[in-house]
């Protein structure tokens, strides 16, 4: 079997021709009583020194657009720019998909860093504006801008087409992909009739790449050896 494949693709179709969630954290309990009743005083907390500072790089974080349900990544180094230990002591992250890596309390020391991930995995179509809040014993301390964009996919199709093969024992195709180069492969057609030689598949994920391959079946149940890979990007949406 002849193995030579490009693809046309249009308004998300292609042609493979042959083979809030804002967190707050606080606190709500009364002072303690004193011996004669009256309540005593709330502990105050520590004071940030003001030669405590601390810098994002970037100092903010654009996700772009994003589909559904589909999670990124993009990481934040955060930086003590002061001259005196750092705690932070609570992080607090705003806007819907918005979630953040980092276990706090944490102590940068004078010219320490931090790598931080921040994920946005939007659950709904629309532009999301957050930020992530990083306090020290109450004060904040640093704050970046967050902001993405959810998109809901478009449905896609690949079309794969494929030379007839000139075995004189041939029963049909069959129709493999992988989302890996090379493989492993997964069957994703029935077995195709010998005189069929296309196969639509209608279950490509927006923005993912695949990669496809063909075999023929002889009327024994003997496979050929697979086809040449082809490759596909599926845009986003």
């Amino acid at each position: 079997m002849r193995n030579k494949m490009n693809h046309v693709g249009h308004a998300g179709t292609f042609l493979v021709l042959l083979i809030s969630m804002v967190s707050a954290i606080g606190c709500a309990g009364g002072g303690t009583q004193s011996a004669g009743g009256s309540p005593a005083p709330s502990p105050t907390p520590t004071p940030v020194p003001s030669s405590a500072t601390l810098s994002a790089t970037p100092s903010s974080l654009g996700f772009g657009s994003q589909v559904l349900n589909t999670p990124a990544t993009q990481t934040v180094k955060i930086t003590n720019i002061g001259t005196v230990v750092v705690a932070i002591t609570q992080d607090t992250i705003a806007g819907s998909g918005f979630s953040v890596g980092i276990t706090t309390p944490i102590n940068l020391n004078p010219a320490q860093s931090v790598n931080v991930p921040v994920v946005f995995n939007p659950a709904a179509a629309g532009v999301v504006n957050g930020s992530l809040v990083l306090m020290s014993n109450g004060t904040t301390v640093l704050s970046v801008p967050l902001a993405g964009t959810g998109l809901t996919p478009l449905a896609h199709s690949v079309d794969i087409a494929w030379d007839a093969s000139t075995s004189a024992t041939l029963q049909g195709y069959n129709v493999y992909r992988s989302t890996v180069s090379g493989g492993p492969y997964n069957k994703i057609s029935p077995t195709v009739a010998a005189s069929t030689l296309l196969f639509t598949d209608s279950t490509p994920v927006s923005g993912k790449q695949y990669f496809y391959v063909v075999t023929s079946m002889d009327t024994s149940g003997v496979e050929s050896a697979a086809s040449a890979q082809v490759a596909v990007t599926i845009p986003v949406p």
